[in-house]
């Protein structure tokens, strides 16, 4: 795809990323005093039609990135960026089926439009060695690492499903030109110093957090256990440049017993990238930035919805979500 195939592309999506709520919407919805008032704001925005189409909020909401996710397919010109970002939304159908076999359930539950595979072959996959054997290597590995635990938790099966996640999103984001690339490897990063404080703070082994890690990130799993045994973890974090923050704010969890903090200021790295990455109209960024920002918009949805029905106050959704 040419530079000036992307400008055309960048072009439509500043349209697209006019649809983001704004900080004065965020502001509203966070100071919200219940769940209703939440939805009501919600039906002035950009999401009003979709919460007229769909029966609940969650069904818009999982609607909101599917129609992110097709627009941009619509948009590309390059089949390799449309597949990639077809084969993210086939990792999360897989999440949703396989964690339900797993379980002992029967698999029916929500899932997300297919993507690069049909539905009907994520599910025939579980109890069909054919089936498994034509899925992406990844999938058909995942799939198999999930079938090998003995009853496997709910925690077990995410960790193996985080990895597929992170795996198909490095092969795909972090395959393309400029900043963008550097995504994959800043989530995972961020994923695994949350992990290994949480770890710690429950007293797991440094072993066994080295486990629950992913692979992907700036330091390797085995770097982060050792320092969580040095009791170095915050000062590992903060060695990489643009993590410096992140690092304060892991070190103030430790001391608060809280992590909200990190998690907040983890957000707020990513979406100044995405910020960043937009702004390069000669590549496939903004493309890519715009599916990014419009499912941690989603994201942030979600934990305000949760946390109005929880009866939680203001204060404390400030304390964790980056907006408004």
């Amino acid at each position: 795809m040419s530079g000036s195939s992307y400008a055309y592309a960048s072009g439509r999506v500043s349209g697209l990323d006019e649809t983001l709520l704004s900080e004065r919407v965020w502001s509203q919805l966070i100071a919200a005093d219940d769940r209703d008032e939440v939805l009501r704001i919600l039906g002035d925005s950009w999401y009003g039609t979709l919460l007229q189409v769909e029966d609940n909020l969650g069904d818009a909401l999982r609607s909101a990135v599917s129609h992110a996710e097709e627009e941009l397919s619509e948009l590309s010109l390059d089949p390799a960026f449309t597949r990639g970002v077809l084969q993210r939304r086939d990792a999360r159908n897989a999440r949703y089926l396989w964690k339900s076999f797993a379980a002992g359930d029967n698999g029916e539950v929500e899932v997300e439009p297919s993507g690069m595979i049909s539905i009907e072959d994520l599910k025939r996959a579980w109890a069909d060695s054919s089936a498994a054997d034509s899925l992406p290597v990844q999938f058909k590995q995942a799939l198999e690492e999930i079938q090998e635990l003995h009853s496997p938790s709910a925690s077990e099966t995410d960790a193996v499903l985080d990895r597929l996640a992170a795996s198909v999103e490095a092969d795909n984001l972090g395959q393309m030109e400029g900043l963008v690339a550097s995504i994959p490897a800043v989530k995972i990063e961020l994923r695994n110093f949350l992990a290994a404080a949480r770890g710690k703070s429950e007293e797991m082994t440094p072993s066994a957090i080295e486990e629950i890690l992913l692979n992907g990130g700036y330091h390797s799993p085995s770097d982060i256990a050792e320092a969580v045994r040095v009791n170095r973890l915050s000062a590992l974090l903060g060695e990489t440049q643009g993590f410096e923050d992140s690092a304060l704010a892991l070190e103030e969890g430790f001391e608060s017993g809280s992590f909200l903090s990190f998690q907040k200021e983890s957000d707020r790295m990513t979406m100044g990238i995405l910020e960043r990455v937009s702004g390069d109209l000669f590549s496939p960024g903004p493309l890519a930035a715009y599916v990014l920002r419009r499912e941690l918009e989603v994201s942030h949805l979600k934990l305000v919805a949760a946390g109005k029905a929880a009866g939680i106050d203001s204060r404390r959704l400030s304390a964790r979500i980056p907006r408004g």
